[in-house]
C-alpha cells in the first residue's frame, strides 16, 4: 500500500507553517559548535569557519537558541 504522503512532502508541509527560523549573528558566534548536535533536522552547519543555518531545513524548534553561550543564535521571521 502506498502512503498518502511521501515523507519529504510531509516535511515540506510542516515547514510551510514555520513562522520563525534560527539565525546566526556571525559577529558574535565563536564557532563552539554546541548548537550543532542540538538541531533535530541538522539545519545548522559549520562551513568555511562560519556557522550557517539552512533556511529550507530549519523547523523553528528553538533547541539551539538557549544553549548558545554567547547568544549568537536568535529567531527571525521566516
Amino acid at each position: 500500500m502506498t502512503p498518502l504522503f511521501a515523507p519529504a512532502k510531509v516535511a515540506r508541509m510542516a515547514h510551510s507553517r514555520v513562522t520563525e527560523l534560527a539565525s546566526v549573528d556571525l559577529a558574535v558566534c565563536d564557532r563552539c559548535g554546541l548548537c550543532l548536535p542540538l538541531c533535530p533536522p541538522e539545519a545548522i552547519h559549520l562551513a568555511f569557519d562560519r556557522l550557517l543555518v539552512d533556511r529550507d531545513t530549519c523547523t523553528g524548534c528553538r533547541k539551539c537558541i538557549a544553549p548558545c553561550p554567547v547568544g549568537a543564535l536568535a529567531m527571525v521571521p521566516a
